[in-house]
């Protein structure tokens, strides 16, 4: 069984069920391998055992596909076909839910450039204020400092006076 870092299996290798040597050798050729499961074939003849119906037929005709040569195992004793492919209603599905995410993923975009533009306006504002505000402390300090050289030179004066009073 592969495990979390190997590749899922993406093809199965079919051998006859009356081919067991086949198979053997299939399997051991194609061991190292892990996209392709080796398998023999499960299926057992036709599911509808009567070939007259019980009771009136609803169907018009077999909504089987026609087996091809190269699908026959009765021809062909081996066949490779792809695990699992999507059938066009899963597709459609798929693209619907995906363009539904685009579209959310578009609206989540708009709206995200929308905030980071308004934000920025913001950012811009908080940033003529924030110059403002240092303007004005620049103004208030150098106001302030002023204040202090002309106190500090008024108390220079007043103790140079008062020293001239005294006597020595």
């Amino acid at each position: 069984m592969p495990n979390q870092t190997e590749p899922p299996v993406r093809y199965l290798f079919i051998v006859a069920r009356d081919r067991p040597d086949i198979l053997d050798q299939v399997k051991e050729r194609l061991r190292g391998d892990a996209r392709i499961e080796v398998i023999a074939d499960r299926r057992y003849g036709q599911r509808r055992r009567s070939v007259v119906a019980r009771e009136p037929e609803r169907r018009g005709a077999d909504r089987r596909r026609p087996t091809k040569s190269r699908d026959d195992l009765a021809v062909y004793p081996t066949l490779v076909v792809q695990k699992r492919v999507e059938s066009y209603a899963e597709l459609q599905q798929k693209v619907v839910a995906y363009a539904d995410e685009s579209r959310a993923l578009r609206e989540e975009n708009g709206r995200l450039r929308a905030e980071v533009s308004s934000l920025e306006t913001r950012l811009e504002a908080l940033v003529s204020a924030d110059a403002a505000f240092k303007a004005d402390a620049i103004a208030q300090l150098t106001q302030a400092e002023e204040a202090v050289v002309a106190l500090m030179a008024r108390l220079r004066a007043l103790t140079c006076d008062r020293g001239n009073d005294e006597p020595r």
